[in-house]
């Protein structure tokens, strides 16, 4: 197998960072010919990396010798996950949505086994809803910024949460039906943001979105709205929560 350097740039660390993503997203592994051809590699070529990969345990085989994520894989996932911080760019933005907004606004991401708030905003208006904690919360299935969170996951990171947290009826207008909630976030995934309309609390509505980098969810930036008020700026705020997400994306 060929190392070419391109700048700083080594084309065979690339592709082998590459093929490990795209196998970190498969609910049931893969086998070579399919890591192959998802990745525009010839066959010989991936079995060398591959090979390699599983002897640094970032790979290995399941029973039905097909790769899955190996044992050092979460070394990393529990590094990355103690060392977490949330950027200045992403605070500056989330100032930004509440300058905007006026309203409650808070940034969420996935924790080591939750969906958690890494900072927030409170309203300028006197009727308002109070200021999210940071740390970890239930219900993501009936809160904007959860929903966002479930649907960009990876389907066993999903699947996992899920199966650990029961669809619980917070209110009436709360999700409890796994069928009703798989379309749900397959809806949210097709337009792009969430609403949560008085499905977690009486009287408070919420919009979600997501900030991807390469088609992969970073984070989550949610409204908290009034419900009164949200009935009436719904659209306005939807925009101006995407217009800060793409001034993310684009910097």
């Amino acid at each position: 197998m060929n190392t070419v350097e391109t700048g700083t740039r080594i084309q065979s660390v690339a592709r082998a960072s590459q093929l490990l993503l795209w196998v970190a997203e498969q609910p049931h592994g893969a086998n070579a010919k399919e890591i192959a051809e998802a990745q525009g590699l010839a066959l010989p070529t991936c079995y060398h990396l591959v090979n390699t990969l599983v002897d640094q345990g970032l790979l290995a085989k399941d029973v039905h010798r097909r790769y899955v994520l190996g044992p050092s894989t979460a070394i990393l996932a529990q590094a990355y996950l103690r060392g977490r911080s949330v950027s200045e760019q992403l605070l500056t933005a989330l100032r930004e949505l509440a300058d905007r907004t006026g309203e409650t606004v808070y940034l969420a991401d996935w924790g080591e086994h939750d969906i958690r708030v890494l900072a927030s905003v409170e309203s300028s208006h006197i009727v308002r809803v109070a200021e999210v904690g940071s740390g970890p919360y239930e219900n993501g299935h009936a809160r904007a910024n959860g929903k966002v969170l479930l649907a960009w996951a990876a389907p066993e990171v999903r699947q996992g949460y899920l199966r650990d947290h029961p669809l619980a009826a917070c209110t009436p207008a709360s999700i409890t039906d796994p069928d009703a909630l798989d379309r749900e976030l397959a809806r949210i995934r097709r337009r792009g943001y969430a609403y949560d309309q008085e499905e977690y609390a009486l009287g408070v509505s919420c919009i979600g979105a997501p900030l991807l980098k390469d088609g992969r969810i970073v984070a989550a930036y949610g409204v908290t709205v009034p419900t009164e008020r949200f009935k009436k700026q719904r659209r306005a705020l939807t925009d101006t929560l995407l217009d800060v997400i793409a001034g993310v994306g684009a910097a």
